[in-house]
């Protein structure tokens, strides 16, 4: 086994373990389900406000487990807890929720003051408390393919895990990829991996803050590592209950070694990103995303390096999905000298999201 092959693979057991430990203690947390949810019908339902985003409230009852109500079949909301309330705008509220006399409204009770707001106008309500293994989200994606006629196997695993706060958002990502091709008289292996820790601070409004950290591979790039350190600014062009479009300017420092050569090399490139993703929420759920990543160098002249994503997924049974992955990495310049180099590809899937 390469170093690079051992490395992904301790990365994906990290992973793994991560998600299983936290699974066991979210499970094993309890709280007092004494929310109500007030619906149009004129049924009301009692339970905990688990999260509210993209639409969808997640409830959990004693009676039936976990459900999900959309936000138009919601008349109001009662409950005594402390929450972030984020409006389309990017604005946020921090306050309990009481039943408001307005259908398809709730009443925000915030420190001196109660704000009726509409339901629709609500893009997230997320409970503000002490349990650190409950702020915890993310999802998990595998994915193979095999051609017959180039005799080519390849595997695919991503993984995400969210932690959020009150006005700041910690990610962890791994990306990983892996190609054999079985020729008669030889092996040829491909590898591309992405891992990478992200801090993000939202300030008041639509922007936000972040810095990052990433080691990359890939040997269609001739890439032996890439580590890298970013700072940028976003904003939110678009954030509703279906879509998020958003756009991101910064600065990158870091430091590439070429597959075939010793010498590693530090550059300084900018960064200019966009992301559009888009969520049906009813079942079955639908998710889209895309975006990009544009990376002019600072340090080469003509040299510039694009990152291309397209992710489709939709729900099978609830909180699985199956989906396709296509990417597409570019790079006018690499490190080790020679021509531009491409390096592209097509999975197929299969998911859970916690």
């Amino acid at each position: 086994m390469t170093k690079g092959n051992s490395f992904a693979s301790r990365s994906i057991i990290i992973f793994f373990l991560a998600v299983l430990t936290l699974s066991g203690l979210v499970q094993k947390s309890s709280a007092q389900k004494n929310d109500t949810i007030y619906l149009l019908n004129g049924d009301r339902i009692t339970g905990e406000i688990k999260k509210y985003e993209n639409g969808q409230l997640k409830l959990s009852t004693e009676g039936i487990n976990i459900i999900y109500i959309e936000y138009d079949k919601i008349k109001t909301i009662h409950s005594g807890k402390f929450y972030e309330l984020v409006k389309k705008s990017g604005f946020s509220y921090y306050g309990s929720i009481l039943k408001s006399d307005s259908s398809g409204c709730i009443d925000i009770v915030i420190t001196n003051d109660t704000v009726t707001e509409r339901i629709l106008d609500v893009v997230e309500i997320t409970k503000i408390n002490k349990r650190f293994w409950k702020k915890f989200y993310g999802s998990i994606d595998l994915g193979a393919n095999y051609y017959k006629s180039t005799k080519t196997v390849q595997f695919y695993f991503d993984g995400v895990i969210n932690y959020r706060g009150r006005k700041d958002l910690i990610s962890f990502i791994t990306d990983l990829f892996y190609s054999q091709q079985n020729l008669s008289d030889s092996v040829v292996l491909s590898q591309k991996y992405d891992i990478g820790l992200e801090y993000s601070h939202f300030f008041q409004g639509k922007f936000w803050l972040g810095f990052g950290t990433k080691m990359q591979k890939n040997s269609e790039l001739d890439l032996d590592y890439r580590y890298q350190l970013s700072l940028g600014a976003g904003y939110d062009l678009v954030h509703t209950n279906p879509i998020r479009f958003y756009f991101m300017g910064g600065v990158l420092a870091n430091r590439e070694k070429p597959t075939d050569s010793v010498n590693a090399s530090t550059n300084f490139e900018g960064i200019i990103a966009t992301k559009f993703s888009w969520l049906r929420y009813r079942h079955p759920k639908i998710n889209i995303s895309t975006g990009f990543n544009y990376f002019p160098s600072l340090s080469i002249a003509g040299r510039h390096r694009l990152e291309y994503n397209l992710s489709a997924k939709y729900e099978i049974f609830r909180d699985f999905f199956a989906g396709l992955t296509f990417y597409d990495d570019y790079d006018s310049k690499p490190s080790g000298g020679g021509p531009a180099l491409n390096d592209w590809s097509v999975v197929f899937t299969i998911g859970y999201t916690f």
